[in-house]
């Protein structure tokens, strides 16, 4: 299963794939919003999605206060009216949540690791989409535990 994650932010989306296989998050880019243009933003990332062959949406949530639930929030409205949108075209997209939590300092640490400086990694959108490949990971690693976990739960059934 091939997925794409969404960090979900007022002026601007970061991005991330996994690999076709499920295991390994890759850096995308940005989009940058438009004000009050929620169908274009929406329209943008249906071809995405499609284009690339993408089966499931890995929704950064954050949490922690009110203003992360209300844009939490908001986030999930936006990705429930993207299913409907694909879903229109005959295109069916689950949607997943994943806390995003630190998500912004791995991928700020890892772009200074890589000599990029904070004020560059900010104003190219490499940190957006860095902290999108860095829950998407998360969840990764978290399906692919819950599978093994499962696996080995099945084999000691058969003994």
């Amino acid at each position: 299963m091939k997925f794409l994650a969404l960090d979900f932010g007022a002026k601007r989306f970061g991005l991330a794939f996994s690999d076709p296989s499920g295991s390994f998050a890759l850096p995308h880019g940005t989009h940058t919003r438009k004000h009050n243009d929620n169908r274009g933003d929406i329209e943008f990332l249906a071809a995405l999605i499609q284009s690339h062959e993408v089966s499931g949406l890995v929704l950064g949530i954050p949490s922690g206060s009110e203003a992360s639930e209300k844009t939490a929030n908001q986030a999930r409205r936006f990705a429930e009216n993207l299913r409907l949108r694909l879903e229109n075209d005959g295109f069916a997209l689950q949607i997943f949540e994943q806390d995003e939590r630190f998500s912004t300092s791995l991928a700020s640490a890892a772009l200074r690791e890589g000599g990029v400086s904070s004020r560059e990694s900010r104003e190219n959108g490499l940190l957006d989409a860095g902290a999108a490949a860095a829950f998407l990971q998360t969840f990764l690693d978290k399906q692919k535990a819950a599978q093994t976990n499962w696996g080995a739960d099945s084999d000691s059934d058969n003994s």
